[in-house]
């Protein structure tokens, strides 16, 4: 029985796993989703109160995927190549270039970073990666890695997703147990940051660019694999600043803060089911207080070449510090659908999401909007 925990095996850190069984001095792999969808109806405009609007649904935050009633392949169709080079005494370099159907296939640069295999158990890597934030976030894109068409947007929602710093990873054995300890450390500099430039305007906002800074990236995570099941702990922190700059050069006033984020999430295969789950909760040191506990339970049956799946995720924000603590942003993410292996090296997908904002539409918290969306699509590698 194929299931996701040996999929994830395959996958997981692929520049590592790739530099690790590599004998020829250059390797090439890659990835790729084709993947099309729409939404199915029309909506209350929460942010224009008396009129309707196409229900739209946003599959990618980083990068503003959205689906409308409009039929399209551009929110999610992604293509990536990743080359690993081999240096020879224990030093490797992975690059890894992305096309995105969202950026009109523009290729970028998304990961670049050296390898340093110090000893079996002690690996050294500097450059730009994924931040761990979810359990999923590593490798969010490799859709192919996963049951779903994507890990639940209503979580995996951050502006910033990358880094450039080091990471340290130490591999040993507890209890007969497989363990990973990595700690890491670095900064992101996102000028022109695309999520922000669209709230920007979706608020009436004429900003002629919204840069994201997030500053001393700093925190460890802990993976933990037995026969039927991997568990990831996650912890960091950082500051954070934000430039919103007029078309007359002028910057909004702006109070940096810093945030916490911890992390629990993982896999277990269970006879002929696979249960995947995340719990996270975001903390800012902001003036207001605000917290943002999200979390997911996924259930998926596996026969053979086909994992029927139904997932249910939901993201909610608090500001402990003011007296209404509650009304503010909050929606769920039902979805299900179907995964079929019809290849060694690609499946097809079927996926329904309903989404529910139960945010406060007095204040403007309810700017989602819900929505009902279906996509199909192909993942594959190579």
């Amino acid at each position: 029985m194929k299931t996701f925990n040996k999929i994830l095996s395959a996958l997981l850190f692929s520049g590592v796993c790739v530099s690790s069984a590599a004998h020829a001095e250059v390797k090439i792999s890659g990835f790729g989703s084709i993947v099309a969808g729409k939404t199915l109806g029309t909506v209350e405009d929460p942010l224009n109160p008396g009129t309707t609007r196409d229900e739209i649904f946003t599959a990618d935050f980083y990068d503003v995927g959205q689906y409308t009633n409009d039929f399209s392949f551009q929110p999610e169709t992604v293509f990536a190549l990743q080359v690993v080079a081999d240096l020879g005494d224990k030093l490797k370099v992975t690059g890894q270039l992305v096309a995105k159907g969202t950026d009109d296939f523009e290729p970028e640069f998304d990961w670049y970073y050296l390898t340093y295999q110090a000893t079996n158990e002690l690996t050294f890597m500097a450059g730009r990666r994924n931040i761990p934030m979810y359990y999923f976030s590593e490798f969010a894109e490799v859709s192919y890695a996963y049951p779903w068409m994507r890990p639940p947007s209503n979580l995996y929602w951050w502006q910033v997703t990358q880094f450039n710093g080091v990471t340290a990873m130490y591999d040993f054995e507890i209890g007969g147990l497989s363990s990973t300890i990595s700690a890491f450390y670095g900064n992101e500099y996102s000028n022109d940051n695309k999520e922000m430039n669209y709230y920007d305007k979706l608020y009436g906002g004429n900003a002629v660019a919204v840069n994201e800074f997030w500053t001393d990236i700093m925190g460890v995570n802990w993976n933990l694999s037995g026969d039927f099941f991997n568990l990831r702990f996650v912890y960091f922190q950082n500051d954070r600043d934000r430039e919103t700059i007029a078309p007359d050069g002028n910057i909004a006033d702006y109070t940096p803060f810093s945030q916490q984020f911890l992390g629990l999430g993982g896999t277990m295969d269970l006879a002929m089911f696979t249960v995947l789950f995340d719990m996270n909760m975001v903390t800012y040191d902001d003036a207001v207080g605000t917290e943002f506990p999200t979390y997911l339970i996924s259930v998926v049956y596996n026969m053979d070449e086909f994992h029927p799946f139904i997932s249910y995720s939901k993201a909610d924000q608090k500001r402990t510090k003011q007296p209404n603590k509650e009304d503010y942003e909050e929606h769920y993410l039902l979805s299900y659908g179907i995964r079929y292996d019809f290849h060694p090296s690609a499946s097809l997908k079927l996926q329904y999401d309903q989404f529910v904002d139960q945010g406060d539409k007095a204040t403007g918290w309810a700017y989602h909007g819900d929505s009902d969306t279906i996509t199909v699509g192909v993942d594959f590698i190579f």
